[in-house]
């Protein structure tokens, strides 16, 4: 849960042609030392002998908390990480350093099994202490974090408080698993409102667990929507509700089995937010990242089970940068660093009768996009389409093929670069051979 980042500043672009990209690794400048994947060993040396890694959960990710502002382009974060099994939280109080708040010290007996943390640019945290049955909240003071009072019960108190998550108004929103509800509190400590247990439609919050919230006064948001997202039924159930009130919108709602075919069965753990209203989704199952768009369409999973870059073991929290596209991923024993990067899946090309050829892909970012064709052999290309933002999701393009490339081997390149985070960085690149033999429909 350490980084070192500095400024933005422009580099030359990265074209990668193959592997996953819809997360891609930042470049030695803009981590610290090199290091996108903090390991045990790398906690220890930072934190001490005393730090482990046991049972990360929620992670949370907000500007470095400062008691002086921080430039517009200041790409500096604080990342903080519920770590269940020491009860313990990790956060970085600079780029330069770790610390650890609970288990030792003074504050040996602040938490029993903490599971959620949410973070406020203004220095204040909060922590779902489960066992305890409370939410503790924190405040930074010289570079520490140090407790502040408790949140107010609900009527009956806590029963296992999970999930916690802020909007951009500085409003609190609390799971609580045992009491199939989820509460909103005012930044001054009221209640606002309840979720749950029942729900429009019919529907029933069944113990909630992870959340994401987006407000329509949210900065860094595309679509200004007013939406929380909350991860139930045994992570089988992902749903979005309407977060303003009086809006008489139904809940919608998506099952695990919309992912792709698995043997390994899916849960949905941890959940974020991106600038785009994607929601990253983890799944300590199948040891991967979902993403999906802001009405719930599945777009793409990344990683896979083993150690090392790209792949998972167990992910469990995760948080966003949303201004810069930083993604933060804890697993088992280490926390990845990410930028939000753009992948071109499934590209085929489909001659459709005469002379109309058909482009199909799915991207999995909105994306710069620059598609070509060339005669295979040629050096001269020909641009088909250039343009500075293509939706995620189905990609589709005609082009009346000429007469002159009909009996052509032909080489279409897709290249596609976010428009944020990764931009100016990495761009993805695949090419589709289209065979003389299939082109030779366009004639027909």
């Amino acid at each position: 849960m350490f980084l070192a980042l500095g400024t933005l500043a422009t580099a030359s672009l990265q074209v990668l042609t193959d592997g996953q990209t819809s997360l891609v690794y930042p470049p030695f400048w803009h981590t610290p030392l090199g290091i996108h994947r903090g390991t045990q060993d790398l906690l220890m040396l930072f934190a001490g002998s005393r730090a482990r890694f046991a049972e990360p959960a929620g992670l949370a990710c907000t500007s470095l908390l400062s008691e002086s502002p921080a430039s517009p382009r200041d790409c500096r974060v604080t990342v903080l990480g519920a770590n269940t099994g020491q009860s313990n939280l990790i956060y970085n109080p600079s780029m330069t350093q770790l610390d650890i708040v609970g288990n030792h010290g003074a504050t040996r007996d602040l938490f029993r099994r903490p599971t959620g943390v949410a973070a406020y640019p203004d220095g204040t945290v909060y922590v779902t202490d489960s066992v305890n049955q409370r939410v503790v909240r924190l405040k930074l003071a010289a570079k520490k974090l140090a407790p502040d009072g408790e949140l107010a019960p609900p009527p009956g108190g806590w029963r296992e408080p999970w999930g916690v998550s802020f909007d951009s108004r500085k409003n609190l929103y609390v799971s609580d698993a045992g009491l199939n509800q989820i509460y909103v509190y005012a930044a001054s400590g009221d209640c606002l409102r309840t979720f749950g247990p029942e729900l429009p439609g019919g529907l029933h919050l069944q113990a909630p667990r992870a959340l994401a919230v987006m407000d329509a006064d949210e900065p860094w948001s595309y679509f200004r929507d007013d939406y929380l997202y909350v991860a139930d039924c045994q992570g089988r159930r992902l749903l979005r509700l309407q977060t303003q009130t009086g809006v008489p919108r139904l809940p919608l709602q998506i099952h695990a089995d919309v992912l792709p075919a698995s043997d390994t069965p899916a849960a949905f753990a941890w959940m974020a937010l991106d600038y785009y209203e994607n929601l990253w989704v983890t799944d300590p199952l199948r040891c991967q990242v979902h993403k999906f768009n802001r009405h719930l369409e599945h777009l793409t999973s990344y990683g896979s089970p083993g150690s090392g870059d790209g792949r998972f073991q167990q992910p469990s929290g995760i948080a966003i940068h949303r201004h810069f596209g930083q993604v933060f991923v804890a697993e088992r024993q280490a926390v990845h660093y990410f930028w939000i990067g753009t992948d071109c899946l499934n590209l085929t090309v489909q001659p459709l009768g005469s002379d109309v050829m058909e482009i199909r892909c799915l991207l999995t970012e909105p994306a710069r996009v620059n598609l070509s064709v060339a005669s295979a052999g040629s050096t001269q290309e020909t641009s088909l389409l250039r343009t500075d933002w293509v939706p995620s999701g189905p990609f589709v393009y005609r082009w009346l093929c000429p007469a002159p490339l009909h009996d052509k081997t032909l080489v279409f390149r897709f290249t596609a670069e976010a428009t944020y985070s990764s931009a100016r960085h990495f761009a993805k690149q695949v090419t589709y051979t289209l065979k003389p033999e299939i082109n030779s429909t366009c004639s027909r």
